[in-house]
């Protein structure tokens, strides 16, 4: 038996005879009895010993009658698995390859910066000029020393009706860009498409070939189509707030940024997605994973997904106050105002080898319900397990745990309870990298930054880490995101990957 429940049953023991006995002597004193001696023995030793019997045996009885559900319940064809475990086993593990990632937020430029700055968490401090309805200043995650005039000179022009009249790019608008510019530039870099002689189709040697055959020849090369170059399909995660015109200039910035990398006109396509906040992100991943993408998307082609988010801004603030959002006196559970940019570079098929850094295996993303008190920690918790289930990996495997929870209480408690169930070996402080402690609230952005400094985690340590959404009030996220398999390395089970 554990420490911790010898103490705890022994401080039961305690309370029950001290309630007892409280009790008693109240009501002696206040009826003026004199108790005897059977009186004192009944009361003061018998009637505890009596309530703390029949609380073990309820107790016991219960726990008979679960084991003999337990027992009655169908086992699965290996006898082993409970009937929760072997629903989780059917699951698919739908894996997408994360090739590279970047991310510019309050802690830093990158996702190795990013996971540095989780392991200690530096809280953001009260904004210089911020104000709430009562005027008092209050906490923003600001990131210091944006170019946002060079941005507002890229995309003044894009608007389709810019002029006096028109009102133009907000500045919490102008200071997403702003972030999104230095990372959709290292990720199009990253993604640019180096010339391969081997795809060009080499010129005809055979001219000593007979007429017939040669004919035969070219018939044959005819059916044949070359190999098409893959195409990266970018898709702009924008907030849902954001007005149609504004999304529409954000795709052509993008589009000329592409086209100023590099890339020709037929090598990429720009789409863009409203998002209101993380669990859009997630949900957009997902869906990319079920789907291969979009419907013209080849098996070959790869995916940038690219967010961008700002609330350090008057009006976005105000936005968050009127509605009770943001994090002022007496309101623990409010917001603190965030910002940044991050984005992934997706493959839905292995890229195989050659490459100068292996991808990463992003496993399938689950979701649940949210608990509510002392469930929600349990609640999470099946979540945690139920994602390392689906990707097949040890939970005595996970280094670290990445999560979007901020200075809230109640996302607090809810992923250490998590940790503490479903990775007891993890310290939930020294393991727990937690974005919103240091970011604030950021949106979409939250998921791919998420992601980026989990990569980065994964990499150093050459281990998997799982990652986990409570930032939303009515869903929960979780996935696992580890190296690609050495060979040295037992096989893995077969997954269907997309």
């Amino acid at each position: 038996m554990r420490v911790g429940a010898v103490i705890r049953g022994l401080l039961g023991v305690v309370l029950v005879f001290g309630a007892v006995w409280l009790v008693a002597i109240l009501y002696w004193r206040a009826s003026g009895a004199t108790p005897a001696t059977p009186q004192i023995v009944g009361y003061l030793l018998v009637l505890p010993l009596l309530l703390i019997g029949g609380f073990l045996l309820v107790r016991a009885l219960m726990r008979w009658r679960k084991a003999r559900r337990d027992h009655a319940a169908p086992q699965s064809p290996a006898g082993g698995a409970t009937p929760q475990v072997a629903t989780t086993q059917v699951e698919a593990d739908r894996i997408v390859y994360l090739l590279d990632s970047a991310a510019l937020t309050r802690a830093g430029s990158g996702g190795e910066v990013l996971a540095g700055a989780l392991l200690q968490p530096q809280r953001p401090s009260l904004h210089p000029s911020l104000r709430d309805q009562m005027g008092l200043p209050v906490f923003a995650a600001q990131v210091d020393d944006l170019d946002v005039e060079s941005v507002r000179v890229a995309v003044s022009g894009l608007l389709p009706e810019s002029g006096p009249r028109s009102p133009g790019f907000a500045d919490d608008q102008l200071r997403a860009l702003a972030l999104l510019d230095q990372v959709a530039e290292d990720l199009l870099y990253a993604a640019l498409p180096t010339a391969d002689a081997s795809i060009a189709a080499a010129p005809s040697t055979d001219t000593a070939m007979h007429p017939h055959a040669m004919q035969h020849s070219r018939s044959s090369r005819a059916l044949a189509p070359p190999p098409q170059a893959p195409v990266l399909h970018i898709r702009l995660l924008l907030p849902a707030h954001w007005t149609e015109p504004v999304r529409r200039a954000c795709l052509a910035w993008i589009a000329d940024k592409a086209s100023a990398i590099g890339f020709a006109s037929g090598a990429f396509r720009v789409g863009v997605e409203p998002v209101a906040g993380a669990a859009d992100a997630w949900r957009v991943i997902d869906r990319l994973a079920q789907t291969d993408g979009p419907a013209d998307a080849a098996p070959t082609d790869t995916h940038l997904l690219l967010a961008a988010h700002s609330l350090v801004d008057e009006l976005a603030v105000s936005r968050l106050d009127a509605t009770r959002s943001l994090l002022v006196s007496g309101h623990p559970e409010g917001l603190i105002p965030g910002e940044g940019a991050a984005g992934l570079w997706l493959s839905m098929a292995n890229p195989g080898e050659g490459r100068a850094a292996p991808p990463l295996r992003l496993h399938r993303v689950v979701h649940g319900a949210p608990g509510h008190g002392r469930a929600a920690g349990r609640e999470l918790a099946a979540l945690l397990q139920r994602a390392l289930e689906v990707a097949a990996l040890p939970v005595e495997d996970v280094a670290a745990v990445f999560s979007d929870a901020d200075h809230r209480p109640s996302r607090a408690i809810e992923i250490a309870g998590a940790m503490t169930a479903c990775l007891p070996e993890l310290d939930p402080v020294e393991q727990g990298r937690h974005l919103g402690l240091v970011c604030g609230e950021t949106g979409a952005v939250a998921a791919l930054a998420m992601l980026a400094a989990a990569a980065a985690q994964a990499t150093a340590d050459d281990g998997p880490v799982v990652l986990a959404s409570v930032a939303d009030g009515r869903v929960r996220f979780a996935a696992a995101l580890s190296p690609m398999p050495t060979p040295e390395s037992p096989a893995a089970p077969a997954a269907e990957t997309v």
